[in-house]
């Protein structure tokens, strides 16, 4: 997901003068009984090794796992978790320079997933090892099984409430000289920062996301004119919030499961949708790199991350979508993340692919 940088200071940039769709799948889906876990489950060689070695993502994601998964875990299974924070991209570069001594397991989104086991880094997850795998929304299992999807990341813009501005009805609104030097946006190192290019290439050509995310060059040259509005390129997930929060900057594009907990507690910002090119969602799930050395334990901590007792929590801790079958999103969480049917899904196989080009030419206008 988003890429923290460990500075905290904006970059101004003006204008120098002289898949098949997941929607009906999210959506239906009958429920199955869910599977129990049960500490005996462990082997008695899962429990020599002692420790499982745990990357997760940031913010409000990770804080959820530590404070409601972490205590269960080591409580039933009385191995230790050696906790990192990254993200994806952080995530992807671990996963090589240590191939042949990964962490246990890796958090990242499907932004990652694709060329990761592509390139030999990932081994896939056995379903027959995480009963609780078989109560999960079949477009949450990415890439053959490769990533246990556990939240959808959805993505849309945010804006304060006490600015004065008006709510956007669109992407293109980032483009109305009315919200000139009112806007802040990811940078292309954030998975959301290639999704705003992707929006950028609809509102450029008028095409469906299932066909403008192949146009990126189109969409990077139409996000070259939010220069001319003064657009703000923030560089830390903390900044962006409290510039929204404050304010300062009264229309950012963000993660809703960083936001709308802070909605909750009376934040003066809402989310903006439907919007007429689509909201962003982004499949965040568990990976296991192919080397992993304490692979079940592993398949333990994936399976306790589907307990619908836990997934629950998605609901109403984060307030979006979880991967539970019989976990629907409650009337608030609709009320923040918005109808699904306005969520679209990219082609991270080809956007991965391209980011190398993608970034290279964001950096050539934005850099």
């Amino acid at each position: 997901m988003t890429d923290k940088s460990t500075t905290d200071k904006s970059t101004k940039i003006r204008a120098t003068r002289s898949h098949p769709s997941r929607r009906a799948v999210l959506r239906g889906g009958a429920a199955l009984a869910a599977a129990s876990f049960a500490a005996p489950w462990v082997t008695t060689k899962a429990r020599a090794a002692g420790e499982i070695n745990v990357v997760l993502n940031q913010g409000l994601l990770a804080k959820l796992w530590i404070d409601e998964l972490h205590p269960k875990f080591e409580a039933e299974t009385g191995a230790t978790i050696n906790l990192q924070q990254s993200v994806t991209s952080q995530m992807l570069a671990m996963l090589k320079t240590q191939k042949d001594n990964p962490p246990d397991l890796m958090q990242f989104s499907e932004a990652g997933v694709f060329i990761a086991r592509d390139e030999g880094l990932l081994r896939a997850h056995e379903p027959k090892n995480i009963p609780n795998m078989a109560n999960v929304r079949e477009a949450f299992l990415l890439a053959d099984n490769f990533s246990a999807g556990v939240i959808d990341a959805t993505h849309t813009l945010f804006y304060n409430t006490n600015s004065g501005v008006d709510q956007p009805a669109a992407w293109a609104d980032l483009w109305d000289t009315k919200n000139a030097d009112r806007i802040a946006i990811a940078p292309v190192g954030w998975n959301n920062g290639v999704r705003i290019v992707t929006s950028a290439a609809q509102v450029a050509t008028g095409k469906p996301l299932s066909e403008a995310q192949y146009e990126w060059e189109a969409g990077l040259a139409h996000l070259a004119k939010l220069k001319d509005n003064g657009v703000t390129v923030y560089t830390g997930a903390p900044q962006a919030i409290q510039m929204l929060q404050s304010g300062q900057v009264p229309i950012v594009p963000f993660y809703g499961i960083f936001i709308n907990p802070l909605i909750d507690k009376g934040a003066p910002i809402a989310p903006a949708h439907p919007l007429a090119e689509g909201m962003h969602g982004e499949i965040v799930g568990l990976n296991m790199p192919v080397n992993a050395k304490n692979a079940e334990l592993a398949e333990v901590y994936v399976n306790m991350s589907y307990d619908k007792a836990f997934q629950e929590k998605i609901d109403s801790v984060l307030r979006t979508r979880s991967a539970h079958k019989e976990v629907d999103p409650s009337a608030r969480t609709l009320e923040l993340m918005g109808p699904p049917d306005n969520i679209t899904y990219a082609d991270w196989g080809y956007l991965s692919k391209n980011r190398p080009q993608i970034t290279e030419k964001w950096n050539e206008i934005f850099g």
